[in-house]
C-alpha cells in the first residue's frame, strides 16, 4: 500500500514536470521589437512591388520571419541566431526590391524655369523753356521705352508713353515722371524754376541815358522789387523804340540799362556782383511803334531774377 502511493506521487510530479517543459517560451519585449522591424522591411518591400521585382527574396524573407518565430518558443534554442538571419534576409529583399521600384517610376522633367522679367524700362522728361517767369508756362516733354505706363507727379496724372503737356508751376517745381513695366520702375526728373521780374517804364530824354526826377516813381518799384527777392542775382534789361538805327538804339539800350544798375547799387539794397546790365535795343517790343503810346511801352526797362 505504501509503494502504491510512492508511485503515485512520482507519477505526479512527473506529469507536472513534462507539462511544464512543454509550454511554449514567451518572446521578451526586445525579440518583439526586433520581430516587428523585420515585418515593417518585408512589408515595404511589398508596397514596392516586390512580389514582381524579388518574387525569390521575398518567400525566403518571410520563411526566415516565420522560422525565426517559431524558434524563438523552443526553450533550448539560440533566439538571438534565427532572428539575425531573418533581418538578413529582410534586408536583402529591400536591396533588391528599390532599385527595381525606382526604376520603373515615371520620370516627370522638371518644369522649365520662369522666363526672365522684362528690362527696365527707361525715361527721360525736360522742359521748354527750362525756367519761366511768375505766371508763364512751360512745355513738358517726355519719352519712355519699355514702358507699359507712365505718370507725372504735381498733379498731372497718368500720361502716355511719349507725349507733351503745358504746365504753370507757380514757383520752382520738380516733375518727376515714372515708367513701369513688369520688370520694375524707372524714373526722370526736371526742374523747372520760376523767377520773379518787374517792368519800370523810364521816359529817357533824346540821347539820353540820365534817369530824371518824374521817373523816380518808377524807380521805386525796381527797389521794391530787389528788396522782396534779396540775395537773387538780378538781371536789368534796356530797351527803346524803334526810332534810330540798330546801332544807336543797342548803345542807347545799354546806357539805360547801366543807369537803371546804378541807381539801384546806390540804393544800398543789392549787391552789385548780384546786378548784371545788357541792352536788347529795339528787340521784344511790347507796344506798337507806330503809335506814340507804343513807342513809351517800348523805351522800358525790365528787372527780374537772373535765370541760372
Amino acid at each position: 500500500m505504501r509503494n502504491q502511493r510512492f508511485f503515485l506521487c512520482m507519477t505526479v510530479l512527473l506529469a507536472v514536470f513534462l507539462a511544464a517543459g512543454c509550454a511554449p517560451r514567451q518572446l521578451t519585449k526586445g525579440e518583439i521589437d526586433q520581430f516587428d522591424a523585420i515585418s515593417a522591411k518585408i512589408a515595404k518591400a511589398e508596397k514596392m512591388d516586390a512580389k514582381e521585382c524579388a518574387p525569390v527574396e521575398l518567400g525566403n524573407a518571410l520563411a526566415e520571419r516565420d522560422a525565426a518565430r517559431h524558434e524563438a518558443t523552443e526553450h533550448w534554442e539560440n533566439v538571438s541566431k534565427y532572428i539575425g538571419k531573418a533581418d538578413k534576409a529582410a534586408d536583402v529583399l529591400l536591396a533588391k526590391t528599390i532599385p527595381c521600384w525606382e526604376a520603373k517610376q515615371v520620370k516627370v522633367a522638371p518644369p522649365p524655369p520662369p522666363p526672365p522679367p522684362p528690362p527696365a524700362p527707361s525715361a527721360s522728361i525736360v522742359a521748354n523753356p527750362k525756367f519761366v517767369y511768375a505766371g508763364k508756362c512751360t512745355t513738358l516733354r517726355w519719352s519712355t521705352q519699355k514702358a507699359t505706363k507712365a505718370m507725372i507727379d504735381q498733379g498731372v496724372g497718368s500720361v502716355g508713353l511719349s507725349g507733351t503737356k503745358e504746365v504753370c508751376p507757380k514757383k520752382t517745381m520738380q516733375y518727376t515722371i515714372t515708367a513701369t513695366n513688369a520688370g520694375g520702375p524707372a524714373k526722370a526728373v526736371v526742374e523747372v524754376p520760376v523767377y520773379h521780374r518787374t517792368t519800370v517804364h523810364i521816359n529817357f530824354d533824346t540821347d539820353k541815358a540820365d534817369i530824371r526826377k518824374a521817373d523816380l516813381p518808377e524807380l521805386q518799384k525796381a527797389i521794391d522789387f530787389v528788396k522782396r527777392w534779396p540775395d537773387t542775382k538780378i538781371l536789368v534789361l534796356g530797351y527803346t523804340d524803334s526810332t534810330g538805327t540798330d546801332a544807336y538804339n543797342q548803345k542807347l539800350s545799354e546806357r539805360r540799362a547801366r543807369a537803371v544798375e546804378k541807381y539801384l547799387e546806390d540804393s544800398g539794397f543789392v549787391d552789385a556782383k548780384l546786378i548784371t546790365a545788357e541792352g536788347r535795343g529795339e528787340a521784344d517790343p511790347v507796344g506798337d511803334n507806330k503809335t506814340k503810346e507804343g513807342r513809351f511801352k517800348n523805351r522800358r526797362v525790365e528787372i527780374s531774377e537772373r535765370g541760372k
